[in-house]
């Protein structure tokens, strides 16, 4: 007789540590806290932990064993959340992130999110290139590296098919920061040399004005939630913890938006994950995907609600992808 393996106890979020102190209340007031709370309801002790509070003994490498802040873990009582955070305070920290995934992923820990898919997701391009045959297209994107070369303007022929005004933003940041509008070539050098001094690659998409935004949040395969809305100005998101406006909050899904979710849930292999769509009033365009589309609390009481919902449902996701890998694992 086959016993069902047991489930895991512990959610880890590998998580550097570079915030200030009110970045880290921030995030703690409006998302860590409630985490936590709602992995408590699901039998799972959630945590953040930096990159090098994971040690690994591989003395024999037949048997290793992993530890976190000097506790034993296993891929058995165990799930990492390793999604790549990649803001200005947080660069250093990327190769770390890196290399520490490709090593849990090698140790035989179950990943809710492949680190060959944070890597592809946390560039824009990458993404772009990745869902290339999506039925909602992607926004026409180009990618230029900056650096100490970026005045020589060997990047002009790759901006042949953009017209102006176009958004500029980082390649591999988040929550709207760098973003600016330029309107000529004189606009497109400054930014990119602005880049340089930081060697931040930058993508270039269409400039849409006063764009509709529609997100939705995917849970094994399925749009679990749809948020509706307009932007503020350019840059920010419609979801009211980081300053935007929903004007119709949740929605259902628009129908021309259907065979698109079927499609990214196939090229993108997680229990979940989030995407942004473009509207200019006439046509919809995939935006971006976020495979760790955080989920933003204590704002609005109606956002709240669903966001719980959400929020339990991504973990209950993960429980029943470990149980899968771990039967899986079993019958081999």
């Amino acid at each position: 007789m086959t016993t069902s393996p047991s489930p895991a106890t512990r959610l880890c979020w590998i998580y550097p540590d570079r915030g200030t102190a009110w970045q880290r209340d921030y995030e703690e007031q409006g998302v860590w806290g409630a985490y936590r709370e709602i992995a408590a309801t699901l039998g799972l002790r959630m945590s953040l932990h930096k990159p090098d509070e994971i040690a690994v003994d591989g003395t024999d490498p037949r048997q290793p064993r992993v530890f976190l802040n000097g506790e034993r873990v296993t891929p058995e009582d165990t799930i990492f959340v390793t999604a790549i955070y990649s803001l200005p305070h947080q660069v250093v920290d990327v190769a770390n992130q890196l290399y520490l995934f490709t090593v849990l992923e090698t140790l035989g820990f179950y990943l809710p999110i492949p680190p060959w898919l944070t890597y592809l997701g946390e560039d824009k391009l990458a993404t772009v290139v990745h869902l290339a045959q999506s039925p909602v297209p992607p926004l026409p994107t180009v990618r230029v590296a900056s650096g100490r070369e970026a005045m020589t303007g060997h990047y002009d022929e790759a901006f042949a098919n953009l017209d102006y005004p176009m958004i500029i933003k980082p390649a591999n940041w988040g929550m709207g920061l760098g973003i600016s509008v330029v309107y000529n070539v004189h606009d497109l050098r400054g930014v990119i040399g602005l880049a340089g001094g930081a060697e931040t690659p930058l993508v270039a998409q269409p400039y849409l004005k006063d764009p509709r935004e529609t997100r939705v949040y995917v849970v094994d395969g399925r749009a679990h939630t749809v948020l509706q809305g307009t932007k503020e100005g350019y840059c920010l998101m419609v979801t009211k913890t980081v300053g935007g406006r929903h004007e119709r909050g949740f929605t259902d899904l628009p129908a021309e938006l259907d065979s698109t979710i079927t499609y990214l849930a196939e090229r993108l292999p997680t229990p979940y994950f989030s995407v942004d769509f473009i509207s200019d009033g006439e046509r919809f365009w995939l935006s971006e995907i976020e495979v760790d589309g955080a989920i933003g609390f204590s704002m609005d009481a109606e956002q709240d609600v669903v966001a719980r919902s959400l929020v339990t449902a991504r973990f209950g996701a993960y429980q029943r992808g470990h149980a899968r890998w771990l039967a899986d694992r079993t019958s081999r």
